[in-house]
């Protein structure tokens, strides 16, 4: 074997002043002989011995060699074995084996159990055994190197980079072997489709840098739930799936999916303080749903959609008929996004009536789409895929304008007291410029800004509470009116209610349509009608379809009602009837009235 010499190259392959080299086996005379050999002034070497690997292992746990030096002697088997297990234990310490031949079988058998240098001791020269521990603490670095870049590719191939959880890719390829395994086994398994509910809304108001961490808070969350055999992933955007392999029972996905949806739901900390949001999840088993990995996911997928079409925050197993309502969810969402601009969509007014004056003093905007294929379109069925896809925005911005030109154009013809009343959805109300475009619509329209009363769930108003006041505080110093619809079903509401500047409680139709046959809807109605007064609020009952109700909330001092007794949503030719016609009947002449009930 020949010996080079060290030169300037190798002797600068290492970075230290010092370099502690560990001799392991062999005896004393050995040991003296290998440190003459390395004296010199740079690097410096320091030569410490051990007699056995394990006290060399205890060296190595506490970092006290940079190279090891093996003598293997005439065990070569075992000492190879030894190899094995220190390349195992410690692979950033490099090796290199002293033999007693020089045997061509035996260094290759070294080499490929990882060593980084074989050394003969017959033929030891200073600059050889200078040059050999150089090159192998300079040639494992560059293997550590190596390695940390293949791991890293791998994981830009296979892992999500922001969660950490499996990236799509190596999530289908973990389905697809869990599959086989399934399919040999006659094991059930579970794809769980998980789907954030209104996460655009966390990005469009609060920025990227939250929606960020409200996905890594998740991934966390959902990591957590996770036995060893199981898979996470984000599959992108806010889409996430778990797979659970070797379930007892289907029904252990669900309680699976119970436990992600409490965990997810609980408050994030974010910079501007705690946020809620729910998921909704679907679930597929095998081999009940799909025999293969592409029909699992796309029946969990569907059952995701179903769930939240349901609801949202909420789990659904998924059945037959699930994949035909989400391709018709699909076709209907693109149908939807030609609506606007093909003049398909339409604004319906449910008046709103003084049962006192007896006169129609407003009305609510209810958005109609009708399809020239599939006819009339309700709100239910298209509305939660407006607020889905993002939809919503443009659709809500055409809505108020038309409600405002429409209004204004009644004031002009001189019902000077008319109020609209628009419904506006969370993804709407939250951006920074919703303030600005209302205003704008209010000054293009003409239309003052107290004749505008925009209404929000009680239920969208518990989530970010302190952008929700600062929205409310915009419109209010604009001049424009606040109501808070569906008010009874929010429940936690009432702790923060008297900080909103509210104008107008609608009390929801739930409470009403018992009101009569009912004590408990009828003290919680008359209890929301008192709260109002004191806070100095206006109320509004929604869905009064019978005197009996009409003439019970006047008594509790609700005088402002709509529903079907005073008439039905209908287009603005037609509900001008209603504000040119004379007084309701049961404010008509005593001879017009005989019969009629009064207040």
């Amino acid at each position: 074997m020949s010996t080079p010499g060290p030169g300037p190259q190798q002797a600068a392959a290492a970075e230290k002043e010092e370099i502690r080299v560990l001799f392991v086996g062999g005896d004393e005379g050995d040991v003296s002989l290998f440190r003459a050999l390395l004296e010199g002034d740079r690097p410096r070497f320091v030569v410490d011995h051990v007699s056995s690997l394990p006290q060399a292992f205890e060296r190595l746990e506490r970092n006290q060699a940079d190279v090891l030096v093996l003598d293997v002697g005439e065990g070569h088997t075992e000492a190879l074995t030894g190899l094995s297990q220190t390349r195992v234990r410690h692979p950033l310490v490099p090796v290199v084996v002293l033999a007693d031949t020089d045997h061509a079988g035996l260094a290759n058998r070294a080499l490929e159990a990882g060593a980084r240098g074989y050394l003969v001791r017959c033929a030891l020269s200073q600059g050889f055994v200078v040059w050999s521990l150089l090159h192998a603490i300079r040639n494992q670095r560059i293997f550590v190197e190596l390695n940390i870049a293949r791991e890293r590719a791998r994981q830009l191939a296979t892992y999500d980079q922001l969660t950490g959880l499996a990236n799509r890719s190596l999530f289908a390829d973990r389905l697809d072997q869990a599959v086989s395994s399934a399919r040999r086994n006659r094991h059930t398994l579970a794809v769980l489709f998980i789907d954030l509910d209104h996460f655009k809304l966390v990005n469009d108001t609060l920025g990227h840098v939250a929606g960020d961490a409200l996905l890594r808070s998740t991934a966390q969350r959902i990591g957590s739930c996770l036995r060893k055999s199981d898979t996470g992933a984000r599959l992108g955007g806010d889409e996430f799936a778990v797979l659970v392999t070797h379930l007892s029972s289907p029904s252990d996905a669900e309680q699976i999916a119970e436990k992600l949806l409490d965990l997810i739901r609980k408050p994030v900390r974010l910079r501007t303080g705690d946020r809620v949001v729910s998921a909704s999840i679907g679930i597929a088993t095998f081999p009940h749903h799909g025999t293969d990995a592409e029909a699992l996911l796309k029946a969990s997928d569907s059952a995701m959609y179903h769930a939240k079409s349901a609801g949202r925050d909420r789990y659904a197993v998924y059945a037959e008929d699930m994949y035909e309502e989400a391709s018709d969810r699909t076709s209907l969402e693109y149908r939807l996004r030609d609506a606007l601009e093909g003049g398909e969509l339409a604004l319906h007014y449910q008046p709103v009536v003084d049962v006192v004056r007896g006169r129609v003093v407003g009305a609510e905007a209810l958005i109609r789409w009708r399809h020239p294929e599939l006819g009339l379109v309700l709100p239910a069925e298209f509305l939660r895929i407006a607020e889905d896809s993002n939809l919503i925005i443009p659709i809500g911005e055409w809505v108020i304008r038309t409600a405002c030109e429409q209004a204004a154009a009644w004031q002009e013809m001189g019902h000077k007291g008319f109020r609209i009343a628009v419904n506006v959805s969370p993804q709407q109300f939250q951006p920074d410029d919703f303030v600005t475009r209302v205003n704008e619509v209010l000054e293009d329209t003409g239309l003052r800004p107290e004749s505008l009363e925009l209404e929000l769930t009680e239920r969208s108003l518990l989530h970010d509470t302190r952008r929700t006041l600062a929205q409310f505080s915009a419109l209010k110093r604009l001049g424009v009116r606040i109501s808070i619809d569906d008010f009874g079903t929010g429940y936690s509401a009432l702790a923060y209610l008297k900080q909103l500047p509210v104008d107008v409680l609608k009390i929801d139709q739930s409470f009403i349509r018992a009101l009569t046959t009912d004590p408990a809807d009828a003290t919680i109605t008359q209890t929301v009608v008192q709260l109002a007064r004191a806070l100095n609020l206006a109320t509004i009952g929604e869905g009064v379809e019978t005197v009996e109700q009409m003439q019970l909330l006047a008594s509790f001092g609700c005088s402002r009602m709509q529903g079907f007794l005073f008439g039905e949503a209908t287009d603005a030719t037609s509900f001008e009837y209603l504000l040119t016609a004379p007084n309701f009947w049961w404010m008509a002449d005593d001879e017009d009235a005989a019969g009629a009930p009064t207040l």
